[in-house]
């Protein structure tokens, strides 16, 4: 794992400083809309039936370099982490970022019990 970056659910703090990233991934271009569409998912982490999460990677300094939305859905399979939306913003470092978004990802499709399934990215 790159210990250059930290890749970890979405807090609340970290809303608006995501906004950019989802305007780019073209989630929402409404901030009150993304706020809610977040503060949804969040309070959701309690719930035994919670399938969504937003993943972060941020850099030493808590600047965002990347965002994921990641859903468990039940297969025939089995359950899979679905990521239907990644979206990586960074120049500098883009295959470190990849590297830690990758393996943040692995590491909560074991969580979960899931298979990791990764179907967009930008």
């Amino acid at each position: 794992m790159n210990l250059a970056y930290q890749v970890a659910d979405m807090t609340v703090p970290e809303i608006d400083r995501a906004f950019p990233l989802a305007t780019a991934a073209a989630i929402t271009t409404d901030l009150d809309h993304w706020r809610r569409f977040c503060e949804a998912i969040i309070s959701g982490h309690d719930r035994p039936d919670h399938t969504e999460r937003l993943i972060v990677c941020a850099n030493g300094r808590g600047n965002l370099k990347a965002l994921c939305v990641t859903r468990v859905t039940q297969t025939e399979e089995g359950p899979v982490l679905d990521v239907p939306v990644q979206v990586i913003a960074t120049v500098v470092d883009e295959d470190g970022v990849r590297r830690a978004v990758h393996d943040g990802l692995v590491a909560l499709a074991y969580k979960t019990g899931s298979v990791l399934r990764e179907t967009a990215a930008t």
